[in-house]
């Protein structure tokens, strides 16, 4: 049989748009996780910044409660304080409507201490798994 034609065959296409598929189903899940750990990380630093800015003020006026300007959050979380005169609690939750809406690690929380966890996760998720470490 003598092949006269060049290109390729019905076959060889579906084979093709297959592996294509299987690859795709592999590697999209992946990537949103990774996406997902960036704005876990984005939100931690928010939130050590806005840290960082009490401590300032604490060091000035011997109390953290006071006139601040705060950052309300980013497009995927909304950072809320609890502020007395001695401690503070920051909490990032995720908004919802978000890519970051239902993620299993929930909100993240930092404390005057330096303590930094996550509240209203899934069962047996840690901090370190959240960011990926």
């Amino acid at each position: 049989m003598c092949r006269h034609g060049a290109g390729f065959t019905l076959i060889e296409l579906m084979i093709v748009v297959v592996i294509i598929g299987i690859l795709g189903a592999f590697v999209y899940p992946l990537y949103g996780d990774y996406v997902k750990r960036g704005y876990r990380s984005q939100i931690l630093v928010l939130l050590s910044e806005q840290a960082q800015r009490l401590e300032r003020f604490y060091t000035k006026n011997a109390v953290y409660s006071g006139g601040h300007e705060f950052s309300s959050g980013n497009q995927h979380y909304d950072i809320t304080f609890d502020l007395a005169d001695h401690a503070f609690l920051l909490t990032a939750t995720p908004k919802e409507g978000s890519a970051m809406a239902g993620d299993q690690c929930g909100s993240f929380t930092l404390a005057n201490t330096g303590l930094a966890g996550i509240t209203q996760a899934a069962p047996d998720v840690t901090l370190r798994q959240c960011l990926g470490r």
